[in-house]
């Protein structure tokens, strides 16, 4: 969900090099500053060309950098389809499709923390100490035992179901029974990290029963802007700071010769004490529920979530792809990549956008590129059902953990 504030230029500026019309087909002379002439080769991306508003070329040179060439890229990344990356050297890595979220984080990791951080973090991952190895127990609980909902979408849950939810999880008598097996400083802790898990996990409902009374009134409709809020409601149980909503500013990739790329997300994650802005992951958050009411719909849109290689349709993955790309000048990871989260209604998934230093000096400076991009995907999650929930716990705790130990600095 992008909010443009501006009227939309889907025509930016050209950045194609002056040349002579009268040549043989498939060739231009350039002129360069020197006053001698080139002849350059154009290459026509023909995957891209059969979509109007998305023709790209590029113009190539042998031996030697000529300006990238973006023609007819939607300003806005909001019009981004899959037939935007190649003039991007992006790849989707379809080898990839199929990995579990916490691999996707873990893959990512590798290739986006410098090498002088990246022992000492993994051997935090490895090295559990005993009060991350209480949270994460005390979260498989919650999740197994307290909190039980387990449901396809928001339309097949039942308001008397959260009801009886709220009620168990202010219930103190699950807290104390389950942190009897530990000794008296453990105890504490665990009582601790159980009431503030209850506490977040009410507000996850509170906002569920607000979106199941829409559901159960015909005259009105869940936004994305609900799902959103449920989400970042959601992250908030694991202590992940989301700035959403109207805290989230316009994100611009600027390619040379002024032409500037703009993404809008509905959500970034960082880290909320630092002096600058730091972004670890750009969300991107789409509703389904309307497709879930009509049953060809539904049919259509599970035919195409569950192709490979990524559940992913053409328009959606250009865009999430563009929010990613737009955000990383401001990647707490520098210019080697970035996170990404999309929601699907309430699917969530991980993806990596993984680059060099080279790749994205080229491209801030409009040149064609060297090097390419890798965006990787995990599965999907449904945070509404129990397993959907309980394999996010370890890659939503160590993304915390990640953020705390490159900024050096911790946070509740």
């Amino acid at each position: 969900m992008e909010r443009e504030t501006t009227p939309v230029d889907n025509s930016p500026d050209s950045l194609t090099p002056p040349v002579k019309r009268n040549q043989p087909d498939g060739e231009v002379e350039h002129s360069s500053e020197n006053g001698k002439k080139r002849r350059l080769k154009r290459v026509h991306f023909s995957n891209i060309s059969s979509s109007p508003h998305t023709r790209v070329e590029s113009v190539v040179t042998s031996g030697s950098l000529s300006p990238l060439c973006m023609e007819n890229v939607p300003k806005y990344t909001l019009k981004w389809t899959k037939e935007v990356l190649p003039c991007l050297r992006i790849k989707v890595d379809e080898n990839k499709s199929t990995r579990s979220m916490y691999d996707v984080f873990i893959g990512g990791c590798l290739h986006l923390v410098s090498k002088n951080k990246i022992l000492g973090i993994m051997s935090s991952f490895a090295n559990r100490d005993r009060e991350n190895k209480i949270m994460i127990d005390s979260f498989q609980h919650v999740f197994q035992k307290v909190f039980t909902l387990d449901s396809d979408s928001i339309l097949s849950i039942k308001m008397n179901d959260l009801v009886e939810l709220e009620e168990g999880l202010k219930n103190p008598l699950w807290m104390k029974s389950y942190a009897e097996q530990y000794v008296y400083s453990e105890k504490k802790f665990c009582k601790r990290i159980l009431k503030d898990i209850s506490r977040k996990l009410q507000k996850v409902i509170w906002q569920l029963m607000h979106m199941v009374r829409k559901c159960q009134n015909q005259d009105k409709e869940i936004s994305e802007g609900m799902f959103q809020e449920l989400f970042v409601l959601f992250a908030e149980v694991f202590n992940l700071h989301i700035m959403a909503g109207s805290n989230v500013e316009r994100y611009t990739l600027d390619t040379g010769n002024d032409n500037k790329y703009v993404a809008i997300p509905d959500g970034v994650l960082c880290h909320p004490t630092t002096e600058e802005e730091r972004v670890c992951a750009v969300i991107e958050v789409k509703k389904f529920y309307q497709d879930e009411k009509d049953t060809t719909t539904r049919a259509l849109q599970s035919r195409e979530r569950t192709d490979k290689p990524h559940q992913i349709g053409s328009e959606l993955l250009g865009q999430h792809v563009g929010q990613t790309l737009c955000g990383l000048p401001h990647s707490l990871f520098g210019n080697k990549g970035i996170f990404g989260i999309l929601v699907q209604g309430t699917k969530v998934t991980i993806s990596t956008l993984e680059a060099d230093d080279s790749y994205y000096r080229c491209l801030s400076s409009g040149y064609n590129l060297k090097t390419g991009a890798t965006v990787t995907f995990s599965e999907q999650y449904n945070i509404l059902q129990k397993e959907g929930r309980i394999d996010c716990i370890q890659t939503f705790l160590d993304m915390k953990k990640l953020l705390e130990l490159i900024c050096e600095k911790e946070f509740p």
